[in-house]
């Protein structure tokens, strides 16, 4: 696969078409497999895309950050400069206040959109990295499909018999646990960004701690 296609003055990386057609197909796989109503289902993939057009602005404020003095003396260079991790971090940091702020109206909404975002997120990745294999752009990505197979299994052998909540849980624990993991041994990415392994540390804690003030509210 070429890098880069050119349209005209446009110049448009194929990683970037096969991030687009992964969260397509993601979306795709989360109405074909959601345990909701149809109406709730179009509800939450609503949400689901208006939180993935507000991480992509805020990924573009995360470059605009790092590279200030860049933005300040030629905006227009920013276009060129790849979103790298930092990038990645303040993006996902942006999108939860905004999720926050304005989506989510109660834990029972945050579980649900959160079950639903992880669906299209696992999907999305899944074929992303089955398509990197394919046209072998990465050599580091085996365990990681493996991951997410495993845990695109377990949702939805699971659904049904046990609450979103523990379903939220043991995704989000077992993804960041297994990545952590991974980690150790290999280069491991979410899309094209390389993270830090206390990224995954953090996920994993925050599932322990969320899970624990869910049944403290309940009791």
């Amino acid at each position: 696969m070429p890098s880069a296609w050119l349209i005209g003055p446009l110049v448009i990386k194929s990683s970037l078409v096969i991030q687009i057609v992964s969260l397509g197909m993601g979306l795709v796989w989360f109405g074909f497999t959601s345990p909701f109503s149809k109406t709730e289902t179009k509800k939450r993939l609503d949400e689901v895309g208006n939180l993935l057009i507000a991480f992509v602005i805020s990924l573009f404020i995360g470059k605009i950050i790092i590279n200030f003095s860049t933005f300040i003396n030629d905006p227009l260079a920013i276009l060129a400069y790849p979103s790298d991790s930092k990038a990645f971090y303040i993006a996902f940091l942006f999108t939860g206040l905004y999720a926050k702020i304005k989506i989510v109206k109660g834990s029972q909404h945050f579980f649900a959109l959160l079950f639903s975002w992880i669906n299209v997120f696992f999907a999305a990745s899944f074929v992303y990295e089955f398509v990197q294999i394919i046209w072998g752009s990465s050599v580091h990505t085996w365990g990681y499909l493996g991951l997410l197979f495993v845990f695109l299994i377990i949702i939805i052998s699971l659904q049904g018999q046990l609450p979103i909540e523990m379903l939220v849980f043991i995704a989000v624990l077992g993804w960041s646990a297994g990545q952590w993991l991974l980690s150790i041994f290999s280069n491991t990415t979410v899309f094209q960004f390389n993270l830090h392994p206390w990224f995954y540390g953090i996920i994993c804690i925050g599932s322990i701690f969320l899970i624990i003030y869910k049944r403290k509210v309940k009791s």
